[in-house]
């Protein structure tokens, strides 16, 4: 099995122990469409990095030896919020995180909230790196944030 076709069933097995808590898909339309508007885009991204930083530290991870420890403790954060899981892989001087099982939002906004919630999960990646030891020079980069697939970050890159 390749690596897109292993990442499409790893979403599949997820989703389908979950629903999506549709309580909340007028009002984060509602949201990322307001703050886009009148915040603009650039400042939007800001915000959403920034509460990802902020839900990092509301949920530390104890210090880890590996990278695949990191995974672990970062991935069982994500199961508590229902956010999906993460892939880290060490590449030479970097990291290579991939996202998936993210939660959605369709129609007007959906290009805004991917962008939106990269942007939120790239401050949560940041800060618990950070936590670990991490350079505070470095920043998470958003690599692909695309509304079908899995988002991609790269810290070192």
């Amino acid at each position: 099995m390749d690596k897109k076709t292993a990442n499409q069933a790893r979403s599949l097995e997820y989703f389908r122990g979950r629903q999506f808590s549709g309580q909340w898909r007028l009002f984060m339309t509602a949201l990322v469409e307001e703050l886009n508007a009148s915040a603009g885009s650039q400042e939007m991204l800001a915000f959403f990095g920034h509460l990802g930083t902020k839900i990092a530290g509301d949920l530390p991870i104890d210090e880890q030896d590996t990278l695949e420890g990191l995974e672990a403790a970062i991935n069982r954060r994500w199961n508590q919020l229902d956010w999906g899981w993460c892939q880290f892989h060490g590449e030479s001087d970097m990291i290579v995180i991939v996202h998936d099982a993210w939660p959605r939002l369709d129609g007007t906004v959906r290009e805004t909230w991917t962008a939106a919630l990269a942007a939120l999960l790239g401050g949560a990646y940041n800060a618990w790196l950070r936590d670990q030891g991490g350079d505070r020079t470095v920043e998470v980069q958003v690599l692909k944030a695309q509304p079908d697939g899995p988002l991609e970050f790269c810290y070192g890159c």
